[in-house]
């Protein structure tokens, strides 16, 4: 008796998660029915992902700063071809990233005054876009199911929530690979690819190219050369009229590389190519050098929290290597994969614009019955915890605060997960996904508006910034700062600050007039020595205490003003 009604109890629960698996494929179909509709709706999760906490977040160093206020001198000289930081040349990447920023700027009214938020308006575009194309390469590779799933699961992974909030390249650089990366499927797929399709895709090549000179042609060169060798071809690719192509591409990036070559007497080549380039091969440049494995072991939580769903699509994807679909994704992942292993200096973006092809290939392998395994289902439900917990303890340590919304959205989030995760092996794959992406972009949203804007201990440069306006006796001061010379700080107190030493700033100071000067503890013995000896005296307004997070050092700055005689 008691047998039968323990069986009744578990046929009950079945049929709900039945009922429940039908009800959600229904709404699923429904969805995917329309490509339009799927993509108004992966749009609209996109921004409600990625816009939380965008406005709140002060400028970052150093990266973001560094285009943003590129792109505000840009304004400020009406110069749009030649790339500076102050007085410096900024020539790492060609100017189509400072474009779009300026654009942004422009467009909604703020011009040179714009707010870092409005810089980086073209990444939480590029990003929603990247969403968007990520379902639109995957049509024709996993159908229009799977196409929604691999785009569904990009969107809470937490380095392209990142860049999404990041005035810089790699979220524009994204969607404009994964626009080339569509055609490219096609072609290989032996789909129909028109002429005006074609100079689709070598119009996305430029547009890459003008914002990261040559990534793109990593990504989908070694991707072409990987599926010429499989495939022991090249006919493939005549579809994309290579010659007309190549001729098209040239007549949109060869003017402006032609005119910096001349404005610049050559000098954007040599540091480019010759530094920048070439000193990320052969040595960790900036200090970001690492050994073979580190995108592999960061993959992990940079992808989280699909990132674990791909050991369950291996063993298919393994078995089903020569089909067409999965060798395409896996001549996308390995060549470049490999590459980035290889090369000295490791940045975690690196390796972006391979994320939409592992998510591909993971629904490819949830739509073919690959289910979680039960150590992987135990996973993906504490990292939800550990996650919350890492960022909550962060907060309190470092500021004292208790963020009560992140404890909310940890447990709502922690539940859907386990929800969707409850009858993994018998579920759907679309309830499987929801889950996954569900929990993972509350949980961004949540670090990303409520966390980390309250980070003050590392925002450094805007209590300084503040103080020159606040205590400034006059509209316009000159600024010096000794010691601290992050990018925010420029961007925040504008153009015509003075990074100087602690002698210089005292001697600037020294010279009267509306004047503040910015020096910290390691500068202050000097800044003082010489105001002595000039006889002079200044008066602290302020002390700013932080953690640098361009040094990865705590700093302390003292904000000064000349004492009146």
């Amino acid at each position: 008796m008691q047998s039968a009604e323990g069986d009744c109890v578990v046929l009950q629960v079945r049929s709900e998660v039945q009922r429940d698996t039908v009800a959600a494929s229904t709404v699923f179909d429904l969805i995917t029915a329309s490509r339009a509709r799927a993509v108004v709706l992966l749009v609209f999760i996109a921004l409600f992902a990625f816009l939380p906490g965008l406005t709140a977040m002060p400028p970052v160093d150093r990266d973001e700063a560094r285009y943003a206020q590129a792109s505000k001198q840009m304004m400020e000289t009406g110069n749009y071809l030649d790339i500076r930081f102050q007085k410096e040349p900024r020539y790492l990447q060609p100017a189509g990233i400072y474009w779009l920023q300026v654009a942004a700027a422009k467009l909604t009214g703020y011009g040179s005054e714009a707010p870092i938020w409005v810089y980086r308006l073209p990444s939480v575009i590029g990003a929603t876009a990247a969403v968007a194309l990520t379902y639109w390469v995957a049509l024709p590779l996993a159908g229009p199911a799977g196409a929604f799933i691999a785009a569904l699961l990009v969107v809470p992974s937490i380095l392209l929530g990142a860049e999404a909030r990041l005035a810089k390249t790699d979220a524009v650089l994204l969607a404009c690979i994964l626009s080339a990366t569509g055609f490219l499927a096609r072609a290989y797929l032996r789909h129909t690819v028109t002429l005006g399709a074609a100079l689709l895709f070598w119009t996305a090549c430029a547009a890459g190219i003008l914002v990261k000179g040559p990534m793109i042609a990593l990504v989908l060169g070694s991707t072409v050369a990987a599926l010429c060798v499989l495939d022991r071809s090249t006919a493939w690719l005549k579809p994309l009229r290579p010659v007309l192509g190549l001729g098209w591409l040239a007549l949109l990036v060869l003017p402006w590389f032609i005119t910096i070559a001349i404005v610049s007497d050559g000098a954007f080549y040599r540091i480019a190519i010759g530094q920048s380039l070439l000193g990320k091969v052969a040595a960790g440049q900036q200090g970001h050098g690492a050994p073979p494995g580190v995108y592999f072991a960061l993959y992990w939580t940079t992808f989280w929290p699909a990132a674990a769903l791909a050991l369950t699509a291996f063993p298919w994807v393994w078995r089903n290597r020569g089909t067409p679909a999965v060798r395409f994704c896996l001549a996308w992942i390995v060549p470049t994969w490999l590459v980035f292993e290889l090369i000295t200096t490791k940045l975690p973006h690196y390796v972006l614009p391979l994320y939409p092809a592992v998510a591909t290939l993971i629904a490819l392998g949830l739509m073919h019955g690959c289910r979680p395994a039960s150590i992987i289902r135990w996973l993906l439900v504490p990292s939800v915890v550990i996650y919350g917990a890492t960022a909550f303890a962060a907060l309190y340590v470092l500021e004292g605060q208790i963020a009560l919304t992140l404890l909310i959205v940890t447990v709502v989030a922690t539940g859907v997960m386990a929800f969707g995760l409850r009858d993994a092996p018998a579920g759907s794959p679309v309830a499987l996904a929801a889950a996954v992406a569900i929990s993972g972009i509350l949980m961004n949203a949540a670090v990303a508006a409520s966390v980390v804007p309250k980070l003050t201990t590392i925002w450094v440069a805007p209590p300084p910034a503040a103080a020159v306006k606040r205590d400034a006796q006059c509209p316009q001061p000159q600024v010096a700062s000794a010691g601290f010379e992050e990018a925010s700080l420029v961007f925040l107190a504008g153009t015509r600050i003075e990074l100087v030493d602690g002698d210089r700033a005292a001697r600037f100071l020294a010279e009267g007039g509306c004047r503040i000067a910015l020096v910290t503890m390691s500068e202050a013995p000097a800044f003082t020595a010489r105001l002595a000896a000039l006889s002079k005296q200044a008066e602290l307004i302020e002390q700013v205490a932080g953690m640098n997070i361009g040094k990865v050092k705590k700093d302390s700055i003292g904000v000064y003003r000349l004492r009146a005689s």
